[in-house]
């Protein structure tokens, strides 16, 4: 089965240059680091794939407090935390990042490890909630040890332990799922990072959708009352106003499961709305008001995001219902890459993930192993902190995800080269307020017959220069 990408067979264009910055965020001490503007894809020609991380010992994972196997290193250990909601609202988004980061611990250590000490992974559950989120990142920390935090996925639970633990402790953060834009104003002193493009993207996206495509001038928006929901909620609502079209109400909803969302659905549709957008989480929340509204006969028409794109939705409402309905999610860039960690996910677990952001959590791993390399430390996350950008941004030599690449590039790092990571999830280039500031948005839809959810057409969108393109 095609697998990992060896780099020696690859040529590739990287296109990179300084530009005005986004909203800048508060630094620490790299403010000398040169940040590129955001970075196309390299392309590929004569492509070689071998197996994913063979002939290593694997990684056993037993769940909070959990530590990866691997073989062994003279080192001091790098502990990277993975805090994802296991329960809770985003319970069936966990499971994925879990596995993605144990892929990226197997790889590296299959590698040889970082520092001549081994990448170990400790897992936390936030329970999709601010207050446990916060416990558990506490724990992680001060108990286990961790330098680095992978997480979380929601905005704002990553905002609360953000403000609450990673920054006063001095620990870096990198979130894989956590969108809203509110992330790229943090005063957090260089901690906090992400590897998802951030919904100032998807929001331009969502809004040409309906009013172009899908050609609804009035909609109404359901969204979760949290920094996720709020933030795409405000984009779009801009966004779809520039376009000449009208928000007949933008309501939010309790951040909790709730048991009815009645009085939200009649303030949203109201004003007879064509559709309405569904801005929140899956379990006790988008499913409870959805089937309200359906069995209500208060509309039946939705357009849906990243949070609402989950197979468990239409599984119990009945996929039917929803066939040829369409939302927006951000998505990995489409690369030789990808496809390769696609592969190499399916040979370690059995099955494809269906969740999105799964690239970006295997990235974000990556990152730290990298930029713990470029700084010569597993244990002082300032250190490694002060490194990320030059372990994975451009300019320099092109490496992959794939075992052979990630082993070159370690090397690279050591015998002091620069090195351009381009992962799973494409360019991982992080700008002075740690996002990614060029990435994919897809545009997806219902399919009744299969029941799946297909990717229809992707796009990419640079922050940087504004620009939104097609892609093939």
């Amino acid at each position: 089965m095609k697998a990992w990408i060896s780099r020696h067979r690859w040529m590739f264009l990287v296109v990179a240059g300084l530009t005005a910055l986004l909203v800048l965020a508060a630094c620490g001490d790299d403010d000398e680091d040169e940040v590129p503007a955001a970075t196309e894809p390299p392309a590929a020609t004569d492509v070689t794939v071998e197996a994913p991380c063979e002939g290593g010992p694997g990684v056993t994972n037993v769940g909070s407090g959990g530590v990866s196997a691997s073989r062994l290193q003279d080192g001091e250990d790098l502990k990277i935390g993975v805090l994802v909601p296991s329960t809770g609202a985003l319970a069936t988004f966990g499971p994925d990042y879990i596995n993605a980061a144990n892929l990226a611990a197997k790889c590296i250590n299959n590698a040889g490890g970082v520092n001549g000490g081994s990448v170990v992974i400790v897992t936390g559950d936030t329970g999709t909630a601010a207050e446990q989120g916060v416990t558990e990142a506490q724990r992680l920390v001060d108990i286990e040890g961790v330098v680095a935090i992978m997480g979380a996925a929601s905005s704002a639970v990553t905002l609360a332990v953000a403000e609450t633990v990673t920054i006063p402790a001095g620990i870096i953060q990198i979130s894989p799922a956590s969108t809203s834009p509110a992330l790229t104003d943090v005063e957090d002193n260089d901690f906090l990072f992400r590897t998802p493009i951030s919904d100032a993207a998807q929001g331009v996206v969502l809004a040409q959708l309906i009013f172009e495509d899908l050609g609804l001038t009035s909609v109404c928006d359901l969204f979760v009352n949290n920094a996720y929901g709020q933030g795409l909620s405000a984009q779009f609502g801009e966004t779809f106003a520039e376009l000449g079209g009208t928000v007949t109400a933008s309501v939010p909803h309790d951040d909790a499961e709730a048991i009815s969302y009645s009085a939200e659905l009649g303030e949203c549709t109201a004003g007879d709305p064509e559709a309405l957008v569904a801005i929140s989480y899956p379990t006790g929340q988008a499913t409870v008001y959805l089937r309200e509204a359906l069995e209500g006969g208060l509309i039946d028409n939705f357009v849906f995001v990243d949070g609402t794109k989950e197979p468990s939705i239409f599984d119990d409402l009945g996929w039917e219902l929803f066939d040829g309905m369409q939302g927006t999610a951000p998505g990995a860039l489409d690369s030789e890459f990808g496809d390769a960690f696609d592969d190499a996910f399916v040979a370690e677990y059995g099955a494809l993930y269906e969740t999105p952001f799964v690239r970006e959590a295997f990235d974000a791993v990556i990152a730290v192993a990298f930029g713990a390399q470029q700084a010569g430390t597993n244990t002082d996350s300032a250190a490694i902190r002060d490194s990320l950008r030059d372990a994975s941004n451009a300019p320099g030599t092109v490496y992959g995800p794939g075992e052979d690449d990630i082993a070159a590039a370690l090397a690279a790092i050591a015998a002091g080269e620069d090195i351009d990571y381009q992962g799973a999830s494409g360019s991982v280039d992080f700008d002075d307020a740690g996002d990614i500031a060029f990435g994919a948005i897809e545009i997806w839809q219902v399919d009744a017959e299969t029941e799946t959810l297909v990717t229809i057409r992707r796009v990419s969108v640079d922050l940087v220069t504004g620009e939104i393109k097609d892609l093939p």
